[in-house]
C-alpha cells in the first residue's frame, strides 16, 4: 500500500473512521512528516511503528489537533477537521505518562471529561459504572489513583477517553513506562479493550512487539514517510524495503554485490567473499551493492553438513550459546570473521554446541531477501 494508493476517495471515506491525504509538517528546514497518506477502516487497530525522530509523534499531534499541518488534509468519518480545534474533534488521546489527576478518585478522573463535554451530571454515574465494568475495574470508582497498580492506571486512562465515545482513540506510547511483564499483559488487554469498545485505535510505538501483537494494520515510518503499510504478517514475511526488513523482527544482515540474477533468484558475493543465493523482489544489476537479510529462526544448525541439499550452507564455529528460554540463540562465526545468530528450538541439543565447535548453518534462498543497499548499510549486522 503506497502513500498515493492509500489516499481516500469520497465513497471510501464513508467506511473510514480516519483518512489522511498528503500530510506534511516542517520545522524550519527539517521535514518531520513528508506527504503521508493513509486510511483506517472503522473499528481497526492501526499502529505507526518507527524509530525515535521518524515523525510519528508529530503525525499523532496533527491528528489530535495540537499541531497544524503545512499541507494535506485530515478526515474523520469523511469530514475534514483541519479547522476544528482539539476539544471539538471526535478524538481522544492517551498520553505516555497518562496525565491522570492524582488528587481525584478514579470516578472523578473519568467524570472530568464528561463535565468538559457537557454531559448532564445525572448521567455520569451510569456511564462511569459501565465503562469501569468494560475495563474490568468494577467498584474501583472511589479508589485514589495512588492506590492503583500500573496496569490499573492504564485502564483508567483508557476508560476516561472511551467513556466519551470518540470516533478515534490516539495512544502515544502508553506502555513505555511499564515493566516488561506488565507490558506483555497490557498488550493483550489493550487489544481486548479495542475489540470490546469497537473503537478505532491509532497507536504509535518504537516497540515492534507491541505493534505486531496488537495491530490489524501497521505503518512502518522512517524519515517522515511510510515505508510500508500492511498486516503484521506481511511486514514480517514480505518486507518491501531494506529498512522494513531490518527494522521489523531480528535479522542477520550481509552486505555484498550482485553476481547474477535469474527471475527472482539472485546470486550475491558478500564483502567477506561468501557466495550466497537469495530471493529478490526487484531487478538488480550485476555488480550493484545489496543488503541480504536472513531471519535467525529460518537457519538450520547441525554438527555435520546437512544431508538435505540447501541453497546456502556455511561452515562456521560456535562462539557462544545464549540461553534465554524461548528466545535462545547460538552465535557463530565464519572463517572470514563474519558473525551470525541462529535461533534454537527448545528441543535442540545445547551440549553439542559448546564454544569452539565446528558446525554447519544452512537455509534456502526463498528464506532470505535481497535489496539494493541503502547508503548507510553496515558490512554485517546481527540481531
Amino acid at each position: 500500500m503506497s502513500d498515493q494508493a492509500c489516499a481516500s476517495s469520497a465513497d471510501a471515506g464513508a467506511q473510514e473512521d480516519l483518512a489522511c491525504a498528503l500530510l506534511s509538517k516542517h520545522f524550519g528546514e527539517f521535514t518531520a512528516v513528508n506527504g503521508v497518506s493513509f486510511s483506517i477502516p472503522r473499528g481497526a487497530f492501526f499502529s505507526i511503528l518507527g524509530p525515535s525522530g521518524c515523525g510519528k509523534t508529530t503525525l499523532l499531534r496533527m491528528l489530535a489537533g495540537f499541531q497544524q499541518p503545512d499541507s494535506g488534509d485530515i478526515l474523520i468519518k469523511g469530514k475534514s477537521v483541519l479547522n476544528t480545534p482539539p476539544n471539538k474533534r471526535p478524538v481522544n488521546m492517551v498520553f505516555q505518562h497518562l496525565a491522570l489527576f492524582p488528587t481525584m478518585s478514579v470516578a472523578e478522573n473519568i467524570a472530568y471529561g464528561l463535565k468538559r463535554k457537557g454531559i448532564p451530571k445525572r448521567e455520569h454515574a451510569t456511564l462511569i459504572d459501565e465503562v469501569l465494568a468494560k475495563v474490568h475495574l468494577p467498584d474501583y470508582g472511589d479508589k485514589r489513583i495512588d492506590q492503583l497498580s500500573g496496569g490499573q492506571k492504564q485502564r483508567v486512562a483508557i476508560a476516561r477517553c472511551l467513556v466519551l465515545n470518540p470516533a478515534v482513540l490516539l495512544l502515544d506510547e502508553p506502555l513505555g513506562a511499564l515493566d516488561l511483564k506488565l507490558r506483555e499483559q497490557m498488550k493483550i488487554e489493550l487489544k481486548r479493550l479495542q475489540r470490546e469498545f469497537n473503537t478505532t485505535f491509532v497507536y504509535i510505538t518504537h516497540d515492534q512487539s507491541e505493534a505486531l501483537v496488537m495491530s490489524d494494520q501497521v505503518a512502518v515510518m522512517n524519515k517522515g514517510r511510510f515505508e510500508q503499510v500492511g498486516t503484521p504478517q506481511e511486514l514480517y514475511y514480505q518486507p518491501k524495503t531494506a529498512f522494513v526488513a531490518g527494522f521489523v523482527g531480528d535479522s542477520n544482515q550481509y552486505a555484498g554485490k550482485v553476481q547474477s540474477q535469474s527471475g527472482d533468484l539472485v546470486t550475491v558475493v558478500t564483502e567477506q567473499g561468501v557466495r550466497l543465493l537469495s530471493h529478490a523482489n526487484q531487478p538488480l544489476l550485476a555488480g550493484s551493492p545489496i543488503t541480504l537479510f536472513v531471519r535467525p529462526e529460518v537457519m538450520q544448525i547441525s554438527t555435520s553438513r546437512p544431508a538435505t541439499e540447501q541453497d546456502n550452507c556455511l561452515a562456521v564455529t560456535v562462539s557462544r550459546v545464549l540461553f534465554d528460554g524461548a528466545q535462545s540463540r547460538v552465535q557463530v562465526e565464519t572463517a572470514e570473521g563474519a558473525e551470525l545468530t541462529v535461533a534454537l528450538p527448545q528441543t535442540a541439543d545445547f551440549q553439542a554446541l559448546e564454544p569452539g565447535r565446528s558446525v554447519h548453518v544452512s537455509w534456502q534462498a526463498s528464506q532470505c531477501l535481497c535489496f539494493a543497499a541503502p547508503a548507510d548499510t553496515k558490512p554485517l549486522g546481527t540481531p
